[in-house]
């Protein structure tokens, strides 16, 4: 039985982790509407996922909207503490892994220090809500590696440097590989020597192809389950998700981790969400048979 996961959502957007409000919008009232939301829907969402047997989900973003952004008052969050707290306790009945995945412009190597100061309160705000609701060391936080900025080497410096002048981040921290800049190769060097687990997103490898040892992958997680991500190619630009997954990508991805792969919690990253989990399962049994 393979480890799936599911991520923000349903595929109809019925129940999700990342109801918002426009930014013009931010008051307490409007937050707090959209956290008890959230969170009420979270918990409704983990038990879809234990029902299906997914033994792990990715929070949405904005679980609390633009909870790191200046006009968010810190107050606020003393204020949402009973909803912290009943959605804490609830999640103890569930054994499934919750990650999150913050978005793009969440940046550790840029060369402008705003930026960077912007990335670590963000992280250090999503790295407290997951204290603040009980979730252990495997809710893991993923980012990108960041840009090349003209000189990949410069940058893979200042994403190294900034994880080691902040070593906080090594609590919950994990880096992916891309389908444009750093590569998997890459990616599991700056994880070997920082310390950090490295997520393998296979559609981004097969972009942006580079040697590797998947068992190196697999050390870099330690004593935590190892964690990847599984897409297909979608329609659109360069690296749009598709609405399925095609069976030869996960076939692909068998073939790299073979029996580890029963072990490594898979994220599959497709629009269809627990729709396009339920046909892999179908297609991986007719192909087993």
């Amino acid at each position: 039985m393979y480890r799936f996961g599911l991520f923000c959502s349903l595929s109809d957007n019925s129940l999700s982790t990342n109801r918002t409000i426009n930014l013009k919008n931010l008051n307490y009232k409007n937050v707090e509407n959209k956290v008890k939301q959230n969170a009420l829907e979270f918990i409704k969402l983990l038990e879809y996922c234990k029902q299906n047997n997914y033994p792990i989900f990715r929070l949405g973003n904005s679980f609390v909207p633009f909870i790191s952004h200046k006009l968010f008052d810190k107050e606020w969050l003393k204020k949402l503490s009973p909803i912290f707290d009943e959605t804490k306790e609830r999640l103890k009945d569930f054994d499934i892994r919750v990650t999150i995945h913050p978005g793009q412009y969440t940046v550790l190597n840029s060369p402008k220090p705003n930026v960077i100061k912007n990335s670590l309160n963000e992280l250090e705000m999503i790295f407290w809500l997951f204290d603040r609701l009980g979730i252990d060391e495997n809710g893991t936080v993923l980012i990108h590696g960041g840009g090349a900025y003209d000189n990949k080497d410069e940058a893979i410096e200042r994403l190294i440097s900034t994880i080691e002048e902040n070593s906080w981040l090594k609590q919950r921290l994990a880096l992916e590989n891309d389908e444009r800049v750093f590569n998997t190769k890459e990616i599991l060097e700056v994880c070997k020597e920082s310390k950090l687990p490295m997520v393998f997103d296979a559609y981004h490898h097969s972009l942006n192809k580079s040697d590797f040892d998947p068992k190196e992958i697999i050390k870099t997680w330690e004593n935590r389950r190892m964690k990847l991500h599984l897409s297909s190619k979608g329609e659109g630009r360069f690296g749009n998700h598709g609405e399925f997954i095609e069976l030869n990508d996960f076939l692909t991805l068998k073939d790299i981790f073979i029996d580890e792969l029963k072990n490594i919690d898979i994220m599959v990253e497709a629009k269809k969400k627990e729709l396009a989990i339920e046909k892999l399962k179908e297609e991986i049994l007719k192909n087993d048979k």
